[in-house]
């Protein structure tokens, strides 16, 4: 069953990232910079816990997947990470933990926080990057009685502070249904 709610998601999304990657191949952008969930995560979780979670296997090279994730179908070069499995929009509002909820994970706000100390405007140009945001399942997970326009209002923060801080491009993805999540299945 898993597995094949996994085929479903990724034959579903599969043509849409072939298409992304075709336009990102042939775009303006050098960069791209991504923040979120374990959906994006290609490691960072595997190595805050000294490569001990995610378990491998069956998950496959610190991913939160049986192969490789959507990022790495990308193939594009210039591409910086800070997503990690588990996150949430931010930790100030719902925190989120991996490893068996021991493992406090930076949320997308403390991500950004990350990437503007890493970087500065004189060392990305904006005009070049595109900026990519794909989390707020896991605060419902995290806080199932959090409202739904909470989430949302976050997310829309997390915008205001990129475009505050020069981002120009900025590309956000919704959720995933919950009927096509296992751990929704299984929490239900």
């Amino acid at each position: 069953m898993l597995y094949c709610i996994s085929c479903f998601i990724f034959g579903f999304f599969l043509p849409a990232l072939v298409a992304y990657d075709n336009c990102i191949q042939q775009s303006r952008f050098e960069n791209i910079i991504i923040f979120g969930d374990s959906n994006s995560d290609t490691g960072n979780v595997f190595k805050l816990s000294n490569y001990t979670w995610p378990l491998s296997p069956p998950y496959y090279d610190g991913r939160f997947c049986n192969d490789r994730n959507w990022v790495d179908q990308l193939q594009v070069s210039g591409i910086k990470n800070y997503a990690y499995g588990s996150a949430t929009t931010d930790n100030d509002q719902v925190e989120g933990y991996t490893k068996f909820n021991t493992l406090l994970v930076p949320g997308v706000n403390q991500q950004i926080d990350k990437y503007f100390n890493e970087y500065n405007s004189n060392i990305i140009s904006s005009q070049k990057t595109l900026h990519i945001i794909w989390a707020g399942g896991n605060n419902v997970i995290f806080n199932p009685a959090l409202p739904i326009p909470d989430i949302v209002n976050n997310l829309t923060n997390l915008v205001t502070k990129l475009c505050e801080n020069n981002a120009k491009y900025i590309l956000i993805f919704n959720q995933v249904p919950a009927q096509y999540i296992p751990d929704a299945l299984i929490i239900a």
